[in-house]
């Protein structure tokens, strides 16, 4: 599985022709693909329309949903934490949330947000090539 961040969706459904463009259209033929409930909500709060809302939101709910519990969060807070210690600036705590479901659930990531790689420096993240 991997999980596909909201960077690259918004390029999906704008259809442009990125290579996590090519990523993504092979894993959503042959493999599992999944988000998280706050990329979800980052992709779907870029649509100005309801019915392309609507289309989005039927698609991305019915992809398999990588969640944390409490603890989880408090290990995503550990995780800004310890960036910011080494001096990586993280634009916002949903970034870490994003990084450490993926961590915890030991899958990549398939963004095009350089934060993520600057995360990835310093933790476990996985990132998918391209």
């Amino acid at each position: 599985m991997i999980v596909v961040d909201s960077t690259v969706w918004a390029d999906w459904f704008n259809d442009r022709s990125t290579p996590e463009i090519s990523r993504l259209n092979a894993a959503l033929e042959d493999e599992d693909v999944g988000v998280t409930p706050v990329i979800v909500a980052e992709v779907l709060q870029g649509f100005r329309h309801d019915r392309d809302f609507d289309l989005a939101g039927e698609l991305l709910t019915q992809l398999p949903i990588l969640t944390l519990d409490v603890e989880g969060h408090v290990a995503a807070a550990r995780l800004f934490r310890l960036l910011r210690r080494h001096g990586v600036t993280i634009h916002g705590t949903i970034d870490c949330l994003i990084a450490y479901t993926c961590i915890a659930a030991d899958v990549e990531l398939l963004s095009t947000d350089q934060d993520f790689v600057a995360i990835a420096r310093h933790c476990r993240l996985r990132l998918c090539a391209v």
